[in-house]
């Protein structure tokens, strides 16, 4: 049951990356996969149950069944709000939801393309194939390495304690993670015990990166670390000696900083982390690469 509610976890998140209308994220259906415990049992009671089977993969697939409860609370117990219909709730989704552009659709076919790539060893012991988040549609794009722990395990990039001092470097120069950028890694899977990747590695999962480059086209680059600016940049030269140039891939501008969890790891690196932040922004200004919104 942990395994197939983990699956699930991570399906929806995914699925609220690219705000797809079968991602139905009501507290109720939220509560019932939440980390903190199995589903409480369904009173005798209790109205007839709702069943809704999301879209899984096979590995995961298994209807998910919701009963809102019309028995008497007990004593000193509040009583459990009803959930709304899987109707309404769809409604508000999609109303919230942005619009969804080319580009958002061109990387949404991707990913439904190679979310079960075995091109490499690293899948076969990968919980999840972390693909990317944030905006389709930003003219801004940042790679960093290769998803860790806390990356495997919830489906998504840079949500682990690098992750948020990453979201805290794109705040302090006024971007915000969800809306100005889209944010993913060079590898896809988490190699053993976050050991660097491998060449063999990078050569396989470079054709998705480039390919994820081409859907979304970005105006400028964000390469985190040695290793994406490695891959990318096709360079062997150190962060230090990278950082203070303005490269390009196929045309892209693109800039190097050090990864954060290099700035974690050694506080030496976070006063230049800075100064190439600050250099990043000014570009940003120059050229009027807008927050949010492709061109």
């Amino acid at each position: 049951m942990d395994e197939l509610r983990r699956g699930l976890l991570a399906y929806l998140r995914q699925q609220a990356e690219w705000n797809m209308p079968d991602c139905v994220l009501a507290s109720g259906l939220a509560a019932s996969l939440g980390a903190a415990g199995a589903r409480r049992p369904v009173p005798a009671a209790a109205a007839p149950s709702v069943s809704y089977a999301p879209r899984v993969p096979p590995a995961v697939r298994s209807p998910v069944s919701v009963a809102p409860s019309s028995a008497p609370s007990a004593p000193g117990r509040a009583r459990p709000r009803p959930l709304r219909s899987l109707a309404s709730v769809v409604a508000a989704a999609s109303a919230a939801a942005p619009a969804a552009g080319p580009r958002r659709e061109a990387l949404k076919a991707l990913y439904y393309e190679v979310k079960a790539c075995a091109e490499c060893p690293l899948a076969e012991r990968r919980k999840s194939m972390v693909f990317g988040s944030g905006n389709a549609e930003a003219e801004i794009m940042v790679i960093g390495e290769a998803p860790g722990a806390d990356e495997d395990e919830q489906g998504l990039p840079f949500v682990g304690s690098a992750g948020k001092l990453l979201t805290e470097m794109l705040t302090a120069i006024g971007l915000d993670r969800t809306r100005d950028v889209f944010i993913t890694n060079v590898l896809k899977c988490r190699p053993p015990q976050n050991r660097d990747p491998e060449s063999m590695e990078v050569v396989k999962c470079m054709p998705i990166l480039r390919r994820q480059i081409a859907a979304i086209r970005p105006r400028v680059l964000l390469l985190l670390g040695r290793v994406a600016a490695g891959a990318v940049l096709g360079s062997a030269e150190s962060v230090g000696a990278l950082r203070v140039r303005t490269h390009a891939f196929e045309g892209i501008p693109a800039f190097v900083t050090y990864h954060p969890a290099a700035l974690l790891r050694s506080a030496e690196y976070k006063r230049p982390a800075w100064e190439d932040l600050k250099r990043f922004a000014a570009f940003l200004t120059e050229q009027g690469i807008r927050h949010g919104s492709g061109s």
